[in-house]
């Protein structure tokens, strides 16, 4: 569910295009231990002084409260899709292509490593 991605603090490999679950939240409504209904954050980049409770909920995995509501910033769908392969004889090279391609500014949304043991 997405409380439970937002309680982990789930990103996954398209953390690389869209970034975190912190920069994608925009607010959050829980219940904490004592029955309370807590309703945190807004649409504006800064929105109050002090603590700043949306982010520490995500990734509390539940320990601070039970998240019942979650308003999340959406992103629009790629105009196109594509998806290569690549094989490096080197963990070295490997990382060398993936931190090029970043700087070069290649919009990508996820890069994985797959090594040997992952595949078979």
């Amino acid at each position: 569910s997405l409380g439970g991605m937002v309680a982990c603090g789930a990103s996954g490999t398209a953390a690389v295009r869209y970034g975190t679950m912190r920069e994608s939240i925009l607010g959050l409504t829980v219940v904490d231990a004592n029955g309370d209904v807590i309703n945190m954050g807004s649409r504006a980049r800064k929105s109050s002084a002090g603590y700043d409770l949306t982010r520490l909920f995500i990734g509390s995995e539940g320990t601070l409260g039970v998240i019942t509501e979650v308003q999340t910033r959406l992103h629009p769908l790629p105009t196109s899709v594509t998806a290569a392969v690549c094989a490096f004889d080197t963990l070295h090279d490997a990382a060398s292509a993936a931190t090029l391609i970043l700087q070069m500014g290649i919009p990508i949304a996820r890069c994985e490593l797959m090594d040997k043991t992952t595949i078979s």
